[in-house]
């Protein structure tokens, strides 16, 4: 068997059952010292007196709480006896309560009964008095405009009325109060059309004949029409403040009054009528929010309301107070109207935006207009214009589309819709598309009046090149940009990406336009100049050729100006022709100008689209101009000399225009085909050798 935990004690243990006191005392003995043993004498001694103590202070703790049970039991067992013979008295007096009643009711129930019936004759009493009083009591109710007093005192007595209105005594007390009411109904319709009464007298005038038995559809048509006719007085004083009151002021006010007023009366014509179908309140409701809408739009087309921050203040207030109309109207028409209502806000700020962007666009450019017209080609930097240009145009789309991320503020009760998310990713859309298809039709209007307004070809060109730059990264860069403002304003929210190939499309045309009008434009000028040059002289008296004329030139200014500037926005991508190509047209022997190998030479498509590279545009420049001349040629007739100097200016132009990178066939076979033409209309073609017309152009 296991030991028990008694045998498992410690007989060293001083607090323990098992304690032996020989063998702690023996075991002391061998491991103390004699100090330790003093000590612990001294502890033992504090100890027991400690204990003692305690011991002697619960005895008398003890002691004195038995004294005061035994008093206590003591005081109890006498006041018992106390009140056992108070409730014996009592119990005494309540049966001889019990019986004196039992007598006292008996005698009385005779006089009971008869009480009873004074009672009630008094009540009929009062209730003849009440109906003899009636039309007094009506009348003077209606004077002091107690108009609910009449009422409820009619109601109350109209039960009495029919009951014994046949009898002679209450006939003439019935037709005067029928009288009365007819005049108080009158009077109550009259107080409905009055525009002055407020909603709530409206709500009590129309209680009032409903209790006085009017018919519900023509308390409702009546009801809606003096609502009416009050907001309409209110539709007025808006639209008063309309040119004078910022959208702030103006929602205020119209929170407050007219929508303040309505809500009242549609509250009203809930409680007032059981119009389950709803057939004239959304019919009401719609046509007086429509007049709200129309003046809201007003608003905000005024100059004073186009900023922003005041806008969308403005808009919050606004849309919160509809929402709740809505709730009131229960009517679909206006909550949609709300929603439609913030959607116009946000395009109407977006069209404020890109005409902004445009407005100013058109004064950068009027500004580089004129600074080119003062500057010249030479020492105007085409490349930095084009920069500014671009980071201006560019710094305002994205200014604006910031601007519109306004309207997507969490602390916006419609900010975080995606309704409205999806209007702000429309509008930043539009203002960017519409920017650049402006800027594309602009472009285009000032290449086709180019020459009427005296255009410089030198913004021809920039612009050429900045829709040529916002095609190939601008509307990405821009629309990456829309699409991160958005995942920052409203993070999670859908939104599809827009289809940027339409803006490329235009954008592509109206820099082809540019280019093509820069290049007729050139090449119509030096064409004129050789035109004129060409039609203007005899050509059959010339004298000896001893240098190029001074048209050529100009011609060659021309063309090289047009190069120049092209030559800082494009590139070239034509290759310089080897030496091996660079000739004189005169080197080949005559039979090579005749009219059947020209039939044969390769067909030239003088005005076809240009190119936007430099080479490109040049030759464009050249065909046009050397065209002109080819042309002109062939409408003279030349002699010997004048064969020779056309030769002389040939070389010349030759000699200048191949050194602008132009395509040197195509200024070899059109140069060959104008002196080719001369030589055919010429009366004794002879020219002269290479030598000296190189002689002749160097001396020139």
């Amino acid at each position: 068997m296991a030991e028990s935990p008694k045998d498992n004690e410690n007989p060293l243990d001083i607090d323990g059952s098992n304690f032996n006191s020989e063998m702690y005392l023996e075991c002391l003995l061998k491991c103390a010292t004699l100090r330790q043993v003093m000590d612990k004498e001294a502890e033992v001694v504090t100890q027991s007196q400690f204990l003692q103590s305690e011991m002697q202070t619960l005895v008398y703790e003890n002691y004195n709480k038995f004294i005061s049970a035994t008093e206590t039991v003591r005081k109890m067992r006498s006041d018992f006896q106390i009140m056992q013979e108070e409730m014996n008295k009592l119990s005494e007096n309540i049966n001889n309560i019990t019986l004196f009643s039992s007598n006292i009711s008996d005698n009385l129930k005779e006089s009971g009964n008869n009480v009873n019936r004074l009672c009630s004759t008094r009540q009929l009493l009062d209730k003849l008095q009440f109906v003899f009083l009636l039309p007094t009591q009506l009348n003077k109710a209606i004077q002091e405009n107690r108009y609910v007093d009449a009422v409820q005192d009619y109601t109350h007595a109209q039960r009495v009325l029919q009951k014994y209105g046949n009898q002679p005594s209450f006939q003439s007390i019935q037709t005067e109060c029928s009288e009365i009411i007819c005049d108080l109904k009158k009077t109550l319709r009259e107080r409905l059309l009055t525009p002055d009464t407020s909603a709530s007298e409206l709500a009590e005038s129309v209680g009032l004949l409903r209790q006085l038995q009017e018919t519900d559809s023509s308390l409702q048509d009546i009801f809606l029409t003096c609502a009416e006719n009050r907001l309409d007085t209110h539709l007025k004083s808006l639209n008063n403040i309309v040119d004078s009151a910022d959208i702030l002021e103006w929602v205020e006010k119209c929170n407050n009054t007219l929508l303040a007023d309505l809500g009242i009366v549609i509250s009203c014509y809930h409680d007032l009528f059981d119009d389950k179908e709803m057939v004239n309140l959304p019919e009401f409701a719609d046509k007086v929010m429509t007049q709200v809408f129309h003046l809201f739009e007003d608003v905000v087309k005024r100059p004073e309301n186009i900023g922003t921050e005041i806008l969308i203040r403005g808009l919050d207030k606004f849309f919160r107070k509809l929402q709740a109309m809505s709730e009131i109207i229960s009517s679909e028409s206006v909550s949609n109207k709300a929603l439609d209502v913030v959607i116009q806000c946000i395009k109407h700020k977006a069209t404020l935006q890109y005409e902004t962007i445009q407005l100013q666009f058109k004064e950068n450019l009027m500004r580089v207009r004129q600074s080119l017209a003062s500057k010249g080609t030479e020492s105007a930097d085409l490349k930095d214009i084009l920069n500014s240009l671009q980071i201006h145009l560019m710094q305002k789309v994205q200014a604006s589309l910031l601007d519109l991320m306004a309207f997507l503020q969490n602390k916006l009760s419609f900010g975080l819709k995606s309704w409205c998310g999806k209007a702000v990713a429309d509008a930043c859309w539009t203002v960017i598309s519409e920017t650049l298809i402006n800027l594309s039709e602009m472009v285009k209007k000032m290449s086709s009046l180019q020459t009427s307004n005296n255009i410089p070809f030198e913004l021809l060109l920039i612009l050429a090149k900045l829709c040529l730059e916002m095609q190939e990264s601008g509307v990405t860069t821009l629309h990456s940009h829309l699409l991160k403002l958005l995942e920052e304003s409203a993070p999670g929210l859908s939104i599809e990406k827009k289809d940027t190939n339409s803006v490329m499309v235009h954008l592509s045309t109206a820099a082809q336009t540019a280019l093509d009008s820069e290049v007729v434009f050139i090449g119509q000028t030096a064409a004129q100049m050789l035109r004129v040059s060409v039609l203007a002289r005899d050509w059959l008296r010339a004298p000896e050729p001893r240098g190029p004329r001074a048209v050529c030139r100009r011609v060659v200014e021309t063309l090289a100006s047009a190069d120049s500037a092209a030559s800082q926005l494009f590139p070239t991508s034509i290759k310089p022709s080897s030496d091996s190509s660079r000739r004189t047209i005169w080197s080949r022997a005559p039979s090579s100008f005749s009219p059947i190998n020209r039939i044969f030479s390769e067909r030239i498509e003088v005005f076809s689209p240009a190119g936007a590279d430099r080479a490109a545009l040049s030759n464009g420049a050249l065909k046009v101009a050397l065209k002109a001349l080819v042309e002109c040629v062939r409408l003279r007739t030349f002699s010997r000399h004048g064969l020779q100097q056309l030769q002389v200016d040939v070389h010349f132009l030759q000699q200048r225009l191949s050194c602008m990178g132009n395509d040197e066939r195509l200024l070899n076979s059109l140069l060959e085909d104008a002196l080719a033409s001369a030589q055919i209309r010429c009366v004794d073609p002879q020219l002269m050798e290479a030598s000296i017309v190189d002689i002749i152009c160097e001396r020139g």
